[in-house]
């Protein structure tokens, strides 16, 4: 039994020695040494999980994975201090890593040219990740205090690089949509010009009959409803380019405004019912023709969501330094969700899109555009709903409109 005491402790002390011995590779250093083989397993990856790498070389589908990692182990190596650890774990210091914000943006760069998704280039992150840190992992005999701040600057360092490629994916993906919208609202106004002067001369002549007169009519209707749409398309295209809408300020009166917009919304939706009241001095220095696009909006929204057997109601109120229109319609309480995106074009809520109906678009431009015209003039757009009843109230302010 002694002998067994004396072979074990032998055993034990050897070990302890062995394992007093053994030091854990640095990440940087595994990333290093093991970066070909991390890179073609990510390759690989892409191959056979995204479909949008079908037909791309390996060169292609490697293309920044080599330099982003070498950039990372450099990264790590840095000495960091607490205050800036904490900086950059809160995304506080973008400026930190230079090195992988250029790669993770040429990165965001190719794979947008490639046509991969934005889904799929967050995959390939999450891949290259899990492969370094199963494949360092698996070196390790135990882990220790420095073993999980190296895995820590390594989540920083690739985080960093994933919200620099995510960042300008997103912003491609915006210009590109914005440059599509504003092309095909250009490219449409010729043939809807012609559509709408066509319909205007038919409707002068003496020769139609009466079912004839009503085709032209719809046909007439019809290019006007495309032709306001296709105007929120070429002003929200402006906008989203950060620019103010324009406007030429001069006396207008928005009661008789309104009443007009009324007049023609009414002709539009033959079916609906629309109310208009005025009360006290509603005049004052504005661009009509931009006052009537918004009001255009926002009736015809009120008409399109609310309930047909019930009127809509503007209000036009001159109220001191500002006029004050309010449009109201009973319809569908307003959701959280809804309320969320209500003026955020080309992200409506999904409750909003399934309620929609014949005339809309379903692009929101229409409140979009009405509250930019609103603001464009030093005024606002606010919108309640209580019960069954929806109210958006427009605020213009009287003054000079200024420089």
């Amino acid at each position: 039994m002694g002998g067994w005491r004396s072979s074990t402790s032998r055993f034990t002390a050897g070990h302890d020695r062995a394992h007093s011995n053994w030091k854990a590779m640095d990440i940087s250093d595994f990333i290093e040494q093991h970066v070909d083989p991390i890179v073609a397993e990510w390759v690989e990856f892409a191959r056979s999980r995204l479909p949008s790498s079908g037909g791309l070389s390996f060169g292609e589908l490697a293309d920044h994975a080599k330099v982003l990692l070498v950039a990372v182990a450099a990264d790590i190596r840095q000495a960091q201090g607490a205050a800036r650890r904490h900086e950059k774990s809160q995304g506080n210091a973008p400026g930190n890593a230079p090195e992988i914000t250029r790669i993770a943006r040429d990165h965001a760069e190719q794979r947008f040219a490639q046509a991969f998704s934005l889904d799929q280039l967050v995959a390939e992150y999450r891949a290259l990740r899990a492969s370094v840190i199963r494949r360092w992992t698996q070196t390790q005999q135990e882990v220790d205090r420095g073993s999980l701040e190296e895995l820590t600057r390594l989540g920083e360092s690739l985080d960093q690089a994933l919200t620099e490629s995510t960042s300008l994916y997103a912003k491609h993906v915006d210009d590109a949509r914005n440059l599509l919208l504003a092309v095909l609202g250009h490219d449409l106004r010729t043939p809807l010009g012609v559509v709408h002067l066509t319909a205007n001369s038919l409707l002068r002549t003496d020769s139609l009959d009466g079912a004839q007169t009503k085709a032209v009519v719809r046909m007439l209707t019809s290019a006007e409803r495309m032709k306001a749409m296709v105007n929120d398309i070429l002003d929200f295209t402006q906008t989203a380019l950060g620019i103010r809408l324009p406007v030429s300020p001069a006396p207008a009166d928005v009661g008789e405004i309104a009443a007009s917009v009324a007049e023609e919304v009414g002709i539009l939706h033959p079916d609906s019912r629309l109310e208009v009241t005025r009360e006290g001095d509603c005049t004052g220095n504005w661009d009509g023709t931009r006052v009537a696009q918004m009001l255009s909006n926002l009736v015809s929204n009120a008409v399109q969501h609310g309930d047909p057997s019930k009127p809509v109601i503007v209000r036009v109120t001159g109220e001191g330094e500002a006029v004050t229109v309010r449009v109201q319609n009973e319809g569908p309480h307003i959701t959280a969700e809804t309320w969320r995106t209500l003026f955020t074009p080309l992200r409506h809520a999904s409750d909003a899109q399934k309620d929609r109906k014949a005339g809309s678009s379903g692009l929101g431009l229409g409140l979009y555009i009405a509250k930019e015209i609103a603001v464009a003039h030093g005024g606002s757009v606010d919108v309640s709903s209580e019960g069954p009843a929806t109210t958006f109230c427009v605020r213009l302010p009287r003054p000079t409109f200024p420089a």
